[in-house]
């Protein structure tokens, strides 16, 4: 069995897509082109949204699988953006 398989389509792209994701974001970060942390947060959030509206899911599913790429995503890149020295905007 494998891990398409197991996971199903949707959610086997989906997964395969935060990985991936998470690697663009952190060549980006290491090249300086994303430096603040709201700016790669909303660089997630409109990438995953784009990337959700490509398939067939209901409005929930869809949602919860935008939030679910964006903690994936974040939760990654924690430690790249603390090795990298990202700016955070002081509210």
């Amino acid at each position: 069995m494998t891990v398409a398989e197991f996971y199903g389509g949707v959610e086997y792209s989906v997964t395969q897509f935060a990985v991936q994701l998470t690697k663009e974001i952190e060549e980006k970060i290491a090249k300086r082109e994303l430096f603040y942390e709201d700016q790669i947060i909303r660089y997630i959030e409109r990438r995953a949204l784009l990337f959700i509206q490509t398939l067939a899911l209901t409005p929930a599913v869809s949602a919860i699988m935008k939030k679910e790429v964006t903690t994936h995503v974040l939760f990654k890149l924690k430690p790249v953006m603390n090795r990298q020295i990202v700016f955070q905007v002081v509210k």
